[in-house]
């Protein structure tokens, strides 16, 4: 514990220190170490009497006081680390990798710190994968999650009832091995599999498809659209669930495929930090700064290859530098995986706030301002590319559709800009521009502010974190965001649910004229029979949003993993994420 306040000490204040001396107050120490001030003068004493530092206390009322170190904060960080890796400590060298240390410290150390969290055979022996995360966890609530991350985890940890196959575009048995539905499509019947374990080794029965489900229409939640058309449930015996539908929907075993809907146990109340399931890995550990899955030997599919897939909590700094490791040992060139992703990013407007967005002249000028080909110009980014080429070292493909397959040029014209601002009546009001933290995010809206300076729009940056994802109180707030929408496996149950999901920005910006009309495009959508059907009505929707700029489309992502090359089998599963449950290490 000493040496975790030293190190956040150090490095929150390491941007004023001159020749190992800082000068500060007691009350800064408050927030570093959330402590009062006579536990700080505590703490401090206590590490001058181990030799890290001299304090010397402000002479009179708010008058600073002074630090003095022995040693300079790099060679302590190269030090600590070296320690961390002979003592094999790996929490403590994960928490000085949260901190705000210099990146170029972290990269001259990452040999150390990949040897130290790499792939060991141990006398169990045990198969362990290490990763980072750059963010402390949000919910792991099936009912309410809806981030990339956190979603894919949840992949893991539970199997829903059907599963959808994306190579063969169908949905397949799963937990139910056999679905039986009547003529008019609203009485679907699930045939469930005998043996069918949770992680606290109870059998999972009807019983338990029925409370989950019913857990879902009983609260008003991110995935209540999965189960709203369910009028009931009946379970006649152990292994048979029946469900029954308000109106005819041909769509909804690819409801029951969604990984929201993993089956809970009706038994055990539902607490994320003891996760059960009956996913392939189970929940071993969830603090604050780490994430354990462990391989279900019980699992009625095929169990992991892995034994363990550890998830430490860094800075994204870190994260960015060292990723899935293995091998102890020589250093060896990491191997990448390439994909383009199923989403994309866009600036989006808050329909609900009396603001000059409600322009759509003022809408059309953000259009022409976004202009992805500049700003990829303006960044030197190499991999830019135009939709009609397909990525090869590319890290971006521009967009104009929720899918890169459906993706064309779109003509950007910054010469109509002035007259379009002049007839919006935009009179140079600042507009708040949220966007998350991420560096590349930040990048980009610092991108349009000044670029839309250089036009007269007064932008105000507002970073916001994924902490605040959930949360209503910026929805106010917001004139216009960045943000991104990624896929599962099913794109088109994930093209539903970004309009239907409560917590996504399109159903909580969006104005109610332009949802009521993708809405009742959607009844449509979910009535034809065939995947090129569904494209024609999502594509007609896709122009209804270009058309009424309701949000402005920028790139679409190439997704670039970097592992260690003994790792075999890597394939990319829902939302852009590693399948860990294929992964293995060969002996």
């Amino acid at each position: 514990m000493l040496d975790e306040r030293y190190f956040s000490l150090r490095a929150h204040l390491y941007e004023r220190e001159e020749d190992q001396t800082i000068s500060f107050k007691l009350q800064e120490l408050e927030t570093i170490w959330y402590c009062s001030q006579k536990n700080a003068k505590r703490i401090l004493k206590e590490m001058e009497a181990h030799g890290k530092l001299t304090y010397i206390p402000g002479k009179g009322r708010g008058k600073p006081s002074t630090l003095l170190f022995p040693q300079t904060f790099q060679k302590e960080v190269e030090d600590f680390v070296t320690a961390c890796v002979e003592r094999d400590e790996l929490d403590e060298a994960a928490h000085l990798l949260r901190l705000p240390i210099p990146k170029s410290w972290i990269a001259k150390a990452s040999y150390d710190i990949r040897k130290m969290f790499s792939y060991r055979e141990q006398s169990s022996p045990k198969d362990v994968l290490h990763a980072f995360m750059a963010r402390s966890l949000t919910t792991l609530d099936p009912l309410e999650v809806s981030i990339t991350f956190e979603a894919h985890m949840i992949e893991q940890l539970g199997d829903p009832l059907l599963k959808y196959d994306a190579e063969r575009d169908e949905v397949l048995p799963h937990i139910a091995h056999h679905v039986e539905v009547d003529e008019s499509s609203r009485t679907w019947t699930f045939h469930l599999r005998k043996g069918v374990r949770f992680h606290n080794d109870e059998e999972l029965t009807s019983e338990d498809v029925r409370f989950t489900l019913s857990r879902t229409r009983n609260k008003e939640t991110s995935t209540s659209w999965l189960t709203d058309g369910i009028r009931g449930i009946d379970c006649p015996s152990r292994y048979k669930v029946i469900i029954h539908l308000e109106k005819p929907n041909p769509f909804f075993p690819r409801y029951m495929a969604a990984s929201n809907l993993c089956i809970l146990p009706s038994a055990t109340p539902f607490n994320e930090y003891e996760w059960i399931g009956t996913g392939p890995f189970y929940l071993k550990e969830r603090t604050e700064n780490k994430l354990v899955l462990s391989a279900f030997d019980g699992y009625f599919k095929e169990r992991p290859l892995l034994d363990e897939v550890q998830f430490f909590k860094v800075s994204q700094e870190a994260a960015s530098i060292i990723n899935f490791t293995v091998a102890d040992g020589e250093e060896a060139n990491p191997a990448q995986k390439h994909e383009v992703e199923t989403g994309f990013r866009f600036l989006t407007f808050n329909f609900h706030k009396n603001n000059i967005v409600q322009d759509p002249h003022f809408r059309e000028v953000i259009y022409h301002l976004l202009d992805i080909e500049r700003m990829a110009n303006d960044f030197d980014w190499r991999s830019f590319i135009d939709p009609a080429e397909r990525p090869g070292e590319n890290q971006y493909v521009e967009a104009s559709s929720y899918a890169p397959s459906r993706s064309i040029h779109l003509e950007k014209k910054s010469a109509m800009i002035p007259e379009l601002l002049k007839k919006s009546g935009y009179a140079g009001e600042p507009l708040k521009l949220y966007h998350l933290e991420f560096p590349s995010a930040v990048k980009e809206a610092e991108w349009l502010e000044e670029r839309g300076a250089a036009y007269g729009i007064h932008f105000e940056r507002h970073p916001f974190n994924f902490s605040n994802f959930y949360t209503e109180e910026m929805d106010n707030d917001v004139d216009l965001i960045f943000m991104g929408e990624v896929s599962s496996l099913d794109p088109h149950l994930s093209f539903l649910g970004a309009f239907y999901n409560k917590n996504l920005f399109f159903q909580r910006f969006f104005p109610d004229w332009g949802l009521q009309w993708i809405h009742d495009k959607l009844e449509v959508f979910k009535r034809q029979d065939t995947s090129d059907e569904r494209e024609r009505v999502m594509a007609e929707i896709e122009t209804y949003i270009r058309q009424q700029q309701l949000l402005i489309f920028q790139y679409h992502p190439v997704k670039v993993r970097t592992f260690h090359p003994m790792i075999q089998d890597v394939r990319f599963q829902s939302f852009g994420h590693f399948d860990f449950s294929k992964i293995w290490i060969p002996r």
